[in-house]
């Protein structure tokens, strides 16, 4: 849909023409009855239940479902294609937008699609009740209050999505109560909509063939071809990577021929096995894991005669999108009409300096973009560059995000992702969807907690991807007067002040944040606790829905939960009489007058199962950084051997920290990993080619190994003999004894994206 589509759709819904009420419930009975065909698709069959369901929740009336009955009374037709509509249907076509139309005793919800039926069904209610589907709780997720006279006032408008695929990946979308969730809030993608499932027809989604990344996990199995051929896998150090021996799996030799050809005979079986999909998922593997045969390091030459380079940023997706095509043209050959989704990820997120296939849509994911800030905010001139860039090569993109991945911390995500769709919708970008956690107690987390003080994000986003060119605040507000009564504005009040403070502190935001972080950073260390537990205490005393006084109580809880142990810390540093001598157990000479911090927390607050112990001396020249990283089975910390490449992150049992220092004048954060075996990655604010002026050494112990890090203050952007002023320190430590499995902890429930909740370092 065009924007100026999109505003004469709204204008038509903000501008409804005035008509009588139409009733549902008398006094509690039934005043109408609801009518679908003998036939009726199992979507609109399902919607004919929805809307008996919620009618007799609101009202007390069950309403009658007859199925193919005509005859006289009042009624409400659900009905796909009907005649004497065909202006409407005309103007939804191939979407699955919906109507309402009013003529005498009869309202027809009608659609060109069964979804578009179900959508109109919940978007009714919504309309004409004070009814909301907040969340999925089961409990107390729904709020709604009691009507015995419901009627329909809004029942004759046109309502079309401006985003013709909208959804949420929640997992593996086996809750069911999320599921739902977004089809009553207008969703029509999720992630269970990636695989045929007989009980989800109701929900009429749009399916596509594949799930996630499935190069090696659905195409090139290393069960099937790994022992028989390994050069279909990636060559690195002068070995083929078996994709189950390798951190994170691995990619394909993309320049392999025989490989492509085994490739699409792969496509070939499972499109004739499930002939159904207008759409084919191929997608890479979720890491950077590539070949380094010499073909695959070889420069590229393109059909005009331009020589694309291993050291071009677009050389890999070039290298990609050259092999892809192949496969594409031949589906576009052999199954005309059928597509090929893949991911602009990672080395794909640059768009190729190759053209690409007609029948290839791209699945745009932004992992690097700085999510407290829209696309086009200066911060995200690399994101904005990479999509303006696709957008020079095809249009045929999907924007999936990462919105939804908030941990315990109200993150104001709605307001980007709105701000961000319309953006791309510019462009004729009419498909959207985004990672988001289950409203479920899951065996990684309880998300539950995350649905706590998100929730409200979460239905703004939800809503907003059928329309982004709606108002937000303007959304907030109705979302809390639905679900929090009078208390709205106060709960209004709380979100407020955290949003301020968010976004005051500045920083990096992203799919990772650490909630306790936000929290001290937004809360603790801002001095905004007593705000907020006031706006949340004037919220509690005064009336609203019984379920919204719940998911008050749910809130609450977090809030108090995350705030009660955290307090802003300061270390001090001593500084040494002599050069500090490594002891292992950093408990000799002036290392005994440097404080033992070991507060390292796991991401859900909980205690590591294994200690760290960080000392920090320095000398009036250079910092001294000890750590002690305990193992109860040294022998059994996984690493990979010494001499990997400077800057390839060490993968296994590492120790991580960050100094804030200078650079060109202004504050940065340096950061300096290190494995077990002495493998070194660093960086500048994430920029890995800066390469520091430092010394490590390590030692393993009995009960596990330490590590002496020498950080000169000139390493840190100071002139020789200045002390620095305003330096923090963070902190983390990768507990692993194998490539798959690493525990990560926080110092002091630091969030490394961001400064502002480093620990201070005062120097004596």
């Amino acid at each position: 849909m065009s924007n100026r589509l999109a505003v004469v759709v709204m204008a038509g819904l903000a501008c409804l023409s005035a008509q009588a009420a139409f009733p549902l419930a008398k006094d509690g009975q039934p005043a109408a009855r609801i009518v679908i065909a003998a036939d009726a698709h199992p979507a609109v069959a399902y919607a004919a239940e929805e809307l008996q369901r919620w009618v007799e929740a609101i009202s007390g009336a069950r309403l009658p479902i007859d199925a193919g009955a005509g005859g006289a009374g009042p009624k409400v037709v659900l009905a796909v294609n009907p005649d004497g509509f065909e202006d409407d249907l005309a103007k939804m076509a191939g979407a699955d937008g919906y109507a309402v139309r009013t003529r005498g005793d009869t309202v027809t919800i009608l659609a060109t699609k069964p979804k578009g039926v179900l959508n109109g069904v919940f978007k009714l209610l919504y309309r004409n009740s004070d009814i909301i589907w907040a969340r999925p709780n089961t409990e107390f997720g729904t709020v709604y209050s009691s009507n015995p006279n419901l009627a329909l006032t809004q029942a004759d408008y046109l309502d079309l999505p401006v985003y013709v695929l909208r959804g949420w990946q929640m997992g593996s979308g086996n809750h069911i109560p999320s599921e739902e969730w977004q089809v009553r809030n207008g969703s029509n993608w999720s992630a269970g909509s990636m695989r045929f499932r007989e009980e989800r027809v109701k929900y009429a989604p749009i399916l596509e063939y594949g799930g996630g990344h499935n190069l090696v996990g659905i195409y090139i199995p290393e069960k099937k071809y790994f022992d028989a051929h390994p050069e279909y896998y990636p060559l690195r150090e002068g070995k083929r990577l078996r994709p189950s021996e390798t951190s994170g799996s691995t990619q394909l030799c993309f320049t392999h021929p025989e490989l492509l050809k085994v490739f699409i005979s792969e496509v070939d079986a499972r499109i004739k096995a499930n002939p159904d999909y207008d759409t084919y998922r191929i997608m890479i593997e979720d890491n950077y894991n590539l070949c380094e045969c010499p073909n695959c390091l070889k420069p590229l030459t393109l059909a005009d005669g331009t020589e694309v380079k291993a050291d071009d940023p677009a050389f890999r997706s070039t290298q990609f999108f050259l092999w892809l095509n192949q496969i594409a043209a031949h589906v576009k050959k052999h199954y005309p009409g059928k597509l090929i989704l893949t991911f602009g990820y990672f080395f794909t997120e640059i768009p190729p300096r190759c053209p690409i296939e007609s029948n290839i849509s791209i699945s745009y994911c932004p992992i690097y973009k700085n999510s407290k800030y829209t696309i086009t905010h200066p911060e995200n001139k690399a994101t904005y560059n990479r999509f303006t860039g696709w957008m020079q090569v095809t249009n045929q993109l999907t924007w999936r995000e990462y919105y939804g991945l908030c941990g315990e911390f109200p993150r104001p995500m709605d307001a980007v992702a709105l701000a961000d769709w319309r953006y791309a919708n510019s462009f004729g970008v009419n498909r959207t969807y985004s990672e988001l956690y289950p409203d479920q107690d899951t065996a990684r987390a309880d998300r539950t907690r995350s649905w706590d003080v998100n929730a409200m994000y979460f239905w703004i986003m939800a809503n907003g991807s059928w329309n982004p060119y709606q108002d937000v605040q303007a959304m907030r507000n109705d979302y809390l007067t639905r679900v929090f009564g009078e208390g709205g504005k106060d709960v209004g009040e709380f979100y407020r002040i955290i949003e301020d403070s968010w976004l005051e502190v500045g920083g990096m935001s992203s799919y990772n944040d650490r909630p306790r972080g936000n929290w001290l950073v937004c809360v603790i260390k801002a001095k905004k606790a007593d705000a907020c537990r006031a706006a949340l205490e004037r919220a509690a005393a005064k009336p609203m829905p019984p379920n919204g006084s719940k998911m008050l109580t749910a809130l609450r809880n977090v809030f108090e939960d995350m705030t009660a142990n955290l307090e802003v810390v300061r270390y001090r540093v001593p500084r040494a009489q002599a050069t500090p001598a490594f002891d292992p157990d950093f408990a000799s000479g002036d290392w005994s007058r440097a404080a033992a911090e070991d507060r390292f927390h796991r991401t859900n607050g909980k205690d590591a199962t294994q200690r760290t112990a960080v000392r920090i001396l320095h000398d009036g020249a250079a910092f001294y950084v000890g750590a002690k990283c305990f193992d109860s089975e040294p022998d059994k910390a996984y690493a990979k051997p010494a001499g990997q490449p400077r800057d390839r992150w060490p993968v296994g049992d590492k120790f991580e920290f960050f100094l804030t220092g200078l650079q060109d004048g202004k504050k940065v954060s340096y950061q300096i990993a290190f494995d077990i075996n002495g493998n070194l990655y660093d960086a500048c604010n994430k920029n890995a080619s800066w390469d520091g002026d430092f010394t490590v050494q390590r030692k393993t112990t009995a009960d596990g190994w330490s590590s002496l890090t020498i950080v000169p203050f000139t390493t840190l952007g100071y002139a020789q003999g200045e002390k620095p002023q305003d330096v923090s320190f963070a902190a983390l430590r990768y507990y692993s004894h194998n490539n798959k499995n690493v525990e990560v902890t926080y110092l002091l429930d630091c969030a490394p994206n961001n400064q502002t909740s480093y620990t201070e370092l005062i120097l004596e």
